[in-house]
């Protein structure tokens, strides 16, 4: 008889856009060769190493990040992951999160207090004592940078002022935050983000 391993895993796709991991899986009893089977009969998919979806779950439009994400610590709960993380979605990738800017991330970016070894193709930034409380959000099941600390963190990171300037420009206009507040948390004057904000669009006409 095939085996449907997704009831056993209760909340815990639902919790991740369909998504769990095999480490997850065996910390419900789920063996190995119960994975193989229900992927077998087509209930779940194998979307990476040791990360799988269920069947039918709505589309995602961050699938790369969220695989990256779950393979850098495939234990971890759901409820973990968010409550006291030790791993943020950050810089391009945590814009991309928010919606904003035009950031292609194609390279799944993170900061972490821990010492990882990412796969080939994701990026991860070392902060030993972590993000403070104040700094990051969740959105969307991530655990993310909020959208000041992402500014900051893109400045840090020398992204180009068309770019960054687009960031904080569709940032402001939602009302998420205001020029004087990102300028607070970076440590830059207004006027010279207002300079970036006006060469994002220039940027956005030559798009």
């Amino acid at each position: 008889m095939a085996v449907n391993v997704v009831e056993q895993l209760e909340d815990i796709p639902e919790a991740q856009r369909g998504y769990f991991t095999r480490a997850q899986a065996s910390q419900t009893g789920i063996a190995d060769y119960d994975l193989t089977r229900s992927a077998s009969k087509g209930f779940i998919h194998r979307v990476g190493h040791g990360v799988y979806r269920v069947a039918g779950a709505p589309e995602d439009h961050l699938s790369d990040l969220r695989v990256a994400w779950l393979r850098l610590r495939p234990e971890l709960s759901p409820r973990q992951r968010v409550l006291r993380p030790s791993i943020w979605v950050s810089h391009e990738s945590a814009a991309s999160v928010h919606g904003l800017g035009v950031f292609l991330a194609d390279t799944p970016t993170f900061t972490s207090s821990l010492r990882l070894q990412p796969s080939s193709g994701v990026k991860v930034y070392r902060r030993s004592d972590g993000i403070p409380r104040s700094d990051w959000t969740v959105v969307d099941g991530f655990a993310v940078t909020n959208v000041n600390r992402t500014a900051a963190d893109l400045y840090a990171a020398g992204v180009d002022g068309g770019h960054l300037g687009r960031f904080i420009n569709d940032a402001t206009q939602a009302g998420v935050t205001s020029l004087e507040q990102v300028s607070s948390v970076v440590g830059v004057s207004t006027s010279e983000f207002a300079a970036l904000v006006d060469m994002s669009v220039d940027f956005g006409t030559s798009k």
